[in-house]
């Protein structure tokens, strides 16, 4: 079926005009005065309007906010004789997604029309898959553990003020970005953007123009036209800056600015712009540690620390890994057509006493692929791909806490990969694809000699 345009002018030949242009396409409709107007906009609830600024009856900008109170979703494009700056801004403010100047072209009267359609059908989109992301969320974690259930009450009471920075911590792999995303749709902004930001996988020296953008000709190599930075992105919406302990320092001291003044400049730029976005960030290390190393600013972690919410790590929340696991099981088993619906004795037995290093992340990633390797409708030990079934098992009779293992194992790679790179800290920091100040980092909290 094809969208329905109303025109609303009071020009009858423009009308006509604009008819006979868009009628071999669209279902046209149309209205001489803005009473008429908005009875048709009831009636047939078109998908987009031309709407003339100077009308017999009513203000083309009162219409405009009349459409929108009523039909917010509706594109409105504004047709007018002559182009006044300030109407464009005040109609641009209320919603009007484009402005017009008689006389028209029929083609770009066309094209303006396709890209207003195109906008709002990208918009709802986003919209369903947000809308979808939620639930997801909610399902997830429909039968968690009193520390998670905790940690949505205070999710709950954080979520409206969007003002008010938050800072995540857990291990990686522990759901930092799902918890993220739930403040998000929780929020009163959550119908805007939701941009993930890893600070870990921007070289240090475009950190800056990634976050804030650039101005024309702030360095070489810049586009001739600027470019939009993450913040500018998340306008209206929520700016999650992930792995933020690997920030540099000259960034850092930008970021703590923004957060201070709630206004950035692009690179180069001398134009400021207002932060909308809600600021979460989040970090896998102990960031009070690195500010002891010097390599993270206190004033910073003070800044961002306004709301702490930390995710304890899979293990420590043993009750949780059997509801994550059944529902990645029907997940996968929905995605890619499967039937898996029992879980064996032995296979829950080996499930609760393994130790998660790799947290939620990992529970997810052999639940996909025991899906997509394995057939029949149970899971069974030997489709886990737990070494032996056992090795990186809890075991009953030690009393050390269980993460002095996984603290040595990294201590263990990582006093390899100085030995493979002769000390060389560059080198060893490829070896385990992370930036050489965290590795220098975990070396001095590690204790470990080069």
């Amino acid at each position: 079926m094809s969208e329905c345009i109303l025109i609303i002018d009071d020009e009858k030949s423009i009308r006509k005009a604009f008819s006979m242009t868009l009628s071999d396409k669209y279902n046209v409709i149309t209205a001489a005065d803005a009473t008429s107007g908005l009875e048709q906009l009831q009636k047939q609830e078109p998908d987009l309007v031309l709407l003339d600024i100077n009308l017999p009856d009513m203000d083309g900008i009162q219409v405009l906010k009349k459409i929108k109170e009523s039909s917010p979703e509706t594109v409105v494009i504004m047709v007018t004789a002559f182009r006044d700056i300030k109407l464009v801004v005040e109609a641009t403010k209320l919603g009007a997604f484009d402005y017009l100047v008689k006389p028209i072209d029929g083609q770009e009267l066309r094209l303006t029309i396709k890209n207003g359609l195109e906008n709002h059908a990208l918009k709802e989109r986003l919209l369903l898959q947000q809308m979808a992301e939620k639930t997801h969320t909610k399902s997830m974690f429909s039968e968690s553990s009193k520390a998670m259930q905790d940690i949505f009450s205070l999710i709950t009471k954080i979520a409206l003020n969007i003002d008010t920075p938050v800072l995540i911590g857990g291990e990686t792999g522990s759901g930092k970005g799902v918890i993220a995303r739930k403040i998000h749709h929780n929020s009163s902004n959550s119908r805007g953007p939701f941009i993930s930001v890893n600070c870990g996988s921007i070289a240090s020296e475009l950190v800056e123009s990634e976050l804030f953008g650039y101005a024309k000709g702030a360095f070489t190599g810049a586009r001739s036209d600027g470019r939009k930075g993450r913040f500018e992105e998340a306008s209206g919406g929520t700016i999650f800056l992930d792995e933020i302990g690997v920030m540099s320092l000259s960034a850092q001291t930008r970021l703590l600015s923004v957060l201070e003044d709630r206004a950035f400049y692009r690179v180069g730029g001398n134009k400021e712009i207002k932060v909308t976005a809600r600021i979460i960030s989040a970090s896998n290390l102990d960031l009070e540690e690195a500010v002891k190393d010097g390599t993270f600013r206190q004033d910073l972690l003070f800044r961002l620390n306004v709301i702490a919410v930390t995710i304890p790590p899979l293990r420590e929340r043993s009750e949780d890994i059997m509801p994550l696991f059944e529902y990645f099981m029907k997940f996968y088993n929905t995605k890619n057509n499967k039937h898996f619906s029992i879980i064996s004795p032995e296979t829950r037995d080996m499930l609760l006493n393994y130790t998660w290093p790799g947290n939620v992340r990992e529970l997810r990633n052999i639940m996909e692929r025991i899906n997509l390797l394995e057939s029949g409708n149970t899971i069974l030990p030997q489709h886990l791909p737990f070494p032996n079934g056992t090795s990186d098992s809890k075991s009953p009779s030690i009393d050390q806490p269980i993460e002095l293992d996984y603290e040595n194992s990294k201590k263990k790679l990582i006093q390899q990969a100085l030995q493979n790179s002769n000390g060389n800290i560059t080198k060893a920091a490829q070896i385990l694809n992370m930036p050489p100040h965290k590795l220098r980092y975990r070396i001095k909290k590690m204790n470990i000699s080069r």
